[in-house]
């Protein structure tokens, strides 16, 4: 991680000023503000005594006025100084909040002061609820990771007692019929064992496609985007009692293999969502592309529900969560219109690039 002095040092605008002129703009806001203070009055002090002096003409009157500039000017110095400083402070301490949050104190907040301005305390507000939002963010995609190691892992496990228990049985088992099937003298009988060996070894390959369905669908990389969100929708839709209205335009590959499985298991995330909560009776499933961008939406008419209660910091909406933290590792958005009592739509753009143009 940069630190604070490298931060600040890449976001200093490149300038062909002369390196004094950069280096007196470089000088802290108090010590500007002082300076410039300083310059004003002791010009206003030295005009004074000029001007008493031009009219008088007397030294010791002269003299006298300028100590009372003098001093004028120092009291109005310090007077300004403590102004200034108290003035100042309150961004001393956004400076220092946001130094904190950048060295990983993610607890840092600018704290609300009465030194503050309207608009001094509005920037402030501003900061610290950007702050609490950024913690948001973190805390569920936190939880989205967890979730999906979680569920990385217990997939590996389910994968691993089918092998172990299902498939490696099976094959051990034939193993030995193979072995049998050897010793059998007659050719009736190795012949009919050979055939219920051959019958077993096509289910056990069966067993092992359909693990393989499950890790990655098949339809993505033999037809392409539309026809495997087709094909799942129909699956789903007909398990869950729906009726399903596709206006799905068939797209010749126009995002690249990451892409499309992100879009996939976005719409299958959205139709299961569909199926568990909504009390839909329809659902509707459109794809098309749309000025450089490829716009997918899955619609119900179903309950709908509260948006903002759903995705607060609960983890009531970590799935669609991770459905929005998924469209953004490939560029895209997901946008969920919905209300109770008036159904769900989910909206997912995704920006065509040139080159998943140039691979069509």
């Amino acid at each position: 991680m940069p630190t604070t002095r490298e931060a600040l040092a890449s976001t200093r605008p490149q300038t062909r000023l002369p390196r004094f002129v950069v280096a007196l703009l470089r000088v802290p806001l108090f010590y500007k503000i002082l300076g410039a203070n300083a310059v004003i009055a002791a010009l206003s002090g030295l005009a004074v005594v000029y001007a008493v002096h031009r009219e008088l003409g007397t030294d010791a009157v002269t003299d006298t006025i300028l100590l009372v500039a003098l001093g004028t000017v120092v009291l109005s110095l310090v007077v300004n100084a403590i102004i200034v400083r108290f003035a100042l402070r309150p961004i001393d301490r956004l400076e220092h909040a946001a130094s904190m949050v950048h060295a990983g104190d993610e607890a840092a907040r600018a704290p609300l002061t009465v030194l503050a301005d309207r608009k001094l305390a509005r920037l402030i507000a501003t900061f610290n609820e950007m702050l609490d939002r950024t913690a948001i963010q973190r805390k569920r995609l936190r939880e989205v990771n967890q979730r999906a190691l979680a569920a990385a892992e217990d997939e590996r496990l389910r994968i691993s007692r089918e092998l172990h228990d299902g498939t490696a049985q099976t094959l051990a088992a034939l193993r030995v019929r193979l072995k049998l099937a050897r010793t059998i003298s007659d050719p009736a009988k190795q012949a009919g064992l050979l055939e219920e060996i051959s019958e077993e070894i096509s289910s056990a390959i069966d067993e092992v496609r359909r693990m393989a369905r499950g890790l990655r669908p098949p339809a993505l990389d033999m037809l392409g985007l539309a026809p495997a969100i087709e094909s799942r929708a129909r699956a789903i839709a007909e398990a869950g009692g729906l009726r399903l209205e596709l206006a799905v335009q068939d797209q010749e590959r126009l995002l690249s293999p990451e892409a499309e499985l992100a879009v996939y298991r976005i719409v299958q995330e959205s139709l299961s969502n569909v199926v568990r909560h909504a009390g839909a009776e329809t659902v509707f499933v459109g794809m098309q592309r749309k000025d450089g961008v490829l716009e997918i939406v899955v619609r119900d008419d179903g309950r709908g529900f509260d948006l903002d209660y759903t995705l607060d910091d609960s983890g009531r909406g970590l799935g669609l969560f991770g459905m929005q933290e998924r469209a953004s590792y490939i560029g895209g958005t997901v946008d969920i219109d919905t209300s109770p009592g008036r159904g769900t739509e989910v909206r997912v753009r995704v920006p065509i690039t040139e080159t998943e143009r140039g691979g069509t």
